[in-house]
């Protein structure tokens, strides 16, 4: 299985997150808080180095539909976590992505579609504030995205992702991707 790819050699196990990673410990902690309320399993892929997200697994161990072939499988998720107060056009939030990341992200070559959850954070959001995965699930501030087929990034450093405000990610959100995924539903991105 290709993996999103991490800019930092950190995965689960090994050293703990250093403190000026506190958005990506939010995003893990988010993640985590989803799972757990979804009855999926998470695993810790990858702390990315510049402490603005992680790299996780979902991990599905049910039957979320009776006409799926299967029932046991993995979901690849990528955060991105910011404070910055994001421009929305025509109701998408705009962020800018590495090509790297959006490159892995829009591969139709994997077994199953890849998903970015931007988690848009509180603009005085500083680290050291008790905000929980729990506020961030009830104040709704993850959005996810597909990004499967997507055109080719324009350059190549970054390039802008229009996230849909309604692509809410929820505990019932997360199974809805997941259901989709297990029946063999593909997910198209949309500009």
């Amino acid at each position: 299985m290709a993996q999103i790819p991490a800019e930092s050699q950190l995965v689960a196990g090994q050293v703990a997150p250093v403190p000026d990673q506190s958005k990506a410990i939010a995003g893990h902690a988010f993640l985590s808080l989803l799972a757990l309320r979804a009855s999926f399993g998470c695993t810790l892929v990858a702390w990315h180095a510049d402490g603005l997200g992680v790299d996780v697994q979902f991990h599905v161990r049910e039957r979320l539909d009776g006409q799926a072939p299967v029932s046991d499988f993995s979901l690849d998720f990528q955060l991105r976590a910011t404070s910055r107060g994001l421009p929305v056009v025509d109701h998408k939030l705009l962020f800018t992505l590495e090509v790297d990341r959006y490159e892995t992200l829009r591969s139709v070559v994997a077994e199953r579609p890849r998903f970015i959850v931007l988690l848009n954070l509180p603009p005085d959001f500083n680290g050291g504030d008790a905000l929980a995965a729990e506020d961030c699930i009830a104040q709704r501030r993850g959005r996810w995205l597909c990004l499967s087929g997507a055109p080719q990034a324009p350059n190549t450093s970054s390039t802008p992702v229009r996230v849909p405000t309604w692509n809410v990610l929820t505990p019932a959100a997360l199974r809805e991707i997941a259901r989709r995924v297990s029946l063999g539903g593909r997910f198209f991105h949309e500009q």
